[in-house]
């Protein structure tokens, strides 16, 4: 593209700062440029072609830019100019030359000079001549440009034939640079050459016409009328005869005085890309659907002009790497907590905690408490290996762009265990649609894996600063904790009998006289009996237990302990046939 440091490489014309192999040959030019220079750039872009094998001289044009967007032939790269500034072709003497349309007459054909022919051949028509229909012609010509009084954008110009009933229109794209006036007129020459041009005339003329070449303008004197032509092809038969086929020409169709609006711009603000931001979240499943190793994936980024980002990772500690997945822009919503929420109940909307977040990316807003109980404005709160999932119904905006978050629902998908890691500086991230889910495979939970966050234009950083080392341990996959622990002391024996409700991760909706659907292969518990609270003395473990009670009795006790407990000190696992244990109810009972 002229007048922005634009160079063609292999067929295309692009920035030089975009590709490696582009060299730039010639100075960055500003303002416009000569179409004869142009076209000659193009054409000595072939090996086959030197500058003595063209001849651009009379094309006296100014073009302000263009562009093209795929690897072409030169043909393909200057039929966009013939289209704006109408040119032939034509071979002449030793040279390809670049002639002009619009020219001047270079001869006069007297009737008399009309329907030459060989010898014993009857006399002819003198000059052949038809036409195409109207109703093939276009009404109307709407041509697309790149307005350069709107900073490039694409515009549209159209030019009409009222007098018509034809209802065919003509839509043009021409990839070049060009004023709203200069794509009127060019709309307005285009249509009218479709009219004029839609006579084919033929005739032939004596030998001595030889000098005739394609693209020459003659003036026809024939019997019936006189024609201002333009000679498509010329045959030159064996007895020296010149076949010529030919259109009608009018040097007033090359001169329209069309005017065109550019219309509104808002012009173009330039805006920083910025480092990317991503988070792996290893956290329950939220969706039944979701049910296979994996985890999702939340990326942003720090500015508002974050074109979007490649999600790589590397299996070797950075030595290489490969993509995993894109995000486009505006990519996830993302935040840090200035704050840090304590510890409160799950079974009810926490309407007196309230915790401050500045997002990036996409911004939250409220919904309705329907709407948050069925999924809406979900959060996962926290770090890795300390992530609480949180619900949120109202989410005001302050002054200085952060959000206040209240009405919550804390400890859903069974993290309440995580309700008191939190500080100041944790992470916020929206649980919606803009994240995305990597699957993996059940090999791969407990590796180490390098990540790294690339914004889309950069290359990928050595830097080790850069790069987020994750390793996936399937949250996703493991049974939630059981809850509601009971237990009965026998007054006489002594014998505990321990009971709990278990939880499933999965087909957890609420339905009326059915109970939640198990979620895993099979029902197994594991349970764990300690000394204290401080549950670092492991005394006694139920294995693989099929159902949700066990017996404690007064024997084993006392072989624990030494006596009869009133106090139990309690770790209760569902088993998972593909990761084991899963999260554990931890808790005491007395009785």
């Amino acid at each position: 593209m002229f007048g922005n440091l634009m160079v063609r490489s292999r067929g295309i014309i692009t920035s030089k700062t975009l590709f490696r192999d582009i060299v730039q040959t010639d100075k960055p030019v500003y303002g416009t440029t000569s179409l004869s220079s142009v076209v000659s750039a193009e054409c000595l872009k072939s090996a086959l072609l030197t500058s003595g094998d063209i001849d651009v001289s009379l094309l006296t044009s100014l073009v302000k830019g263009y562009r093209t967007t795929s690897v072409s032939s030169i043909r393909s790269a200057i039929e966009p100019l013939q289209g704006a500034w109408p040119f032939d072709v034509v071979p002449h003497g030793y040279k390809i030359q670049f002639k002009p349309r619009g020219s001047a007459s270079v001869a006069t054909i007297a009737a008399s000079e009309l329907d030459a022919r060989g010898i014993g051949e009857a006399p002819g028509v003198s000059v052949t001549n038809s036409r195409e229909m109207d109703s093939v012609l276009p009404r109307r010509v709407v041509l697309s440009h790149l307005d350069v009084e709107r900073e490039y954008d694409s515009g549209q110009q159209y030019a009409e034939r009222l007098n018509t009933e034809a209802v065919n229109v003509s839509e043009i794209s021409l990839a070049l640079v060009m004023s709203s006036a200069e794509a009127a007129k060019t709309a307005e020459t285009l249509l009218y050459l479709y009219w004029l041009e839609r006579y084919d005339l033929t005739f032939a003329l004596p030998p001595s016409r030889g000098a005739l070449e394609p693209g020459d303008v003659i003036v026809v004197n024939a019997n019936e009328a006189t024609y201002r032509l333009r000679l498509t092809s010329i045959t030159y038969t064996s007895d020296g005869r010149v076949e010529c086929a030919a259109k009608y020409d009018s040097t007033a169709v090359y001169t329209a005085a069309a005017v065109g609006a550019a219309g509104a711009s808002t012009g173009v603000a330039l805006k920083l890309s910025g480092d990317s931001r991503v988070a792996l979240l290893d956290i329950p499943t939220l969706a039944d659907d979701l049910n296979t190793a994996g985890f999702p994936m939340a990326m942003t980024g720090y500015l508002a002009g974050w074109p979007g980002g490649v999600l790589f990772r590397s299996d070797d500690n950075g030595q290489t790497w490969v993509d995993v997945q894109g995000v486009s822009s505006p990519g996830a919503t993302m935040g840090v907590a200035s704050n840090a929420l304590g510890v409160v109940g799950t079974d009810l909307i926490d309407k007196a905690s309230t915790l401050a977040v500045s997002f990036y990316g996409p911004a939250p807003s409220s919904v309705s408490e329907l709407s948050m109980f069925n999924g809406a404005n979900h959060f996962a709160y926290g770090a890795h290996g300390r992530w609480e999932i949180i619900a949120a119904q109202t989410c005001t905006l302050q002054v200085d762009g952060s959000y206040v978050l209240t009405n919550l629902l804390r400890g859903r998908a069974g993290t309440e265990w995580a309700m008191s890691t939190h500080v100041s500086g944790d992470a916020v991230i929206a649980l919606d649609t803009s994240l995305s889910f990597l699957t993996s495979n059940t090999n791969s939970i407990g590796l180490a894996r390098s990540y790294q966050a690339v914004t889309e234009g950069r290359a990928i950083s050595s830097s080790a600063s850069d790069q987020v080392a994750f390793t996936y341990s399937a949250v996703n996959l493991k049974p939630l904790s059981p809850v509601y622990l009971n237990g009965n002391r026998h007054p006489t024996t002594n014998d505990w009998t321990l009971t709990w409700i278990r939880r499933t991760r999965i087909g957890g909706a609420w339905r009326d006289l059915v109970d939640a659907s198990l979620g895993e292969a099979s029902e197994l518990y594991d349970v764990e009996i300690y000394s204290s609270g401080a549950y670092t003395t492991l005394k006694r473990t139920f294995s693989s237990l099929a159902s949700a009670t066990t017996p404690y009795t007064s024997a084993q006790q006392v072989t624990d302990f030494g006596s009869n407990q009133a106090t139990l000190y309690v770790k209760i696992y569902q088993l998972s046939a593909t990761v084991g244990r899963g999260s554990p109810l931890i808790t005491s009972i007395t009785r």
